[in-house]
């Protein structure tokens, strides 16, 4: 289960290519792939392995000027969503 304190890191071998508006995630390994709109996408970028989810929902509510209690359970489904296709460790 993610909590507040996990620590998501991409994949090493997932890779990200900008398309229009959103970023396409790429697994050459599992073949999987995922399209992120702007907000996933910047979910994504911070999912770096040095952040936790807490400090992640703090740095996207400040980027996009929303509260942390607006942004909250976004992310942490985005995280989990991730989690789940084999994209992110946790």
């Amino acid at each position: 289960m993610i909590t507040g304190q996990s620590i998501p890191s991409r994949l090493r071998s997932v890779l990200d290519y900008k398309l229009l508006d959103e970023l396409v995630i790429y697994d050459p390994v599992s073949a999987k792939v995922a399209a992120l709109n702007s907000s996933a996408g910047a979910i994504w970028e911070l999912c770096d392995g040095s952040r936790s989810v807490d400090a992640i929902c703090k740095e996207v509510a400040e980027h996009f000027g929303v509260s942390l209690e607006e942004v909250s359970m976004h992310v942490r489904v985005a995280v989990e969503r991730l989690y789940e296709l084999g994209l992110l460790c946790v």
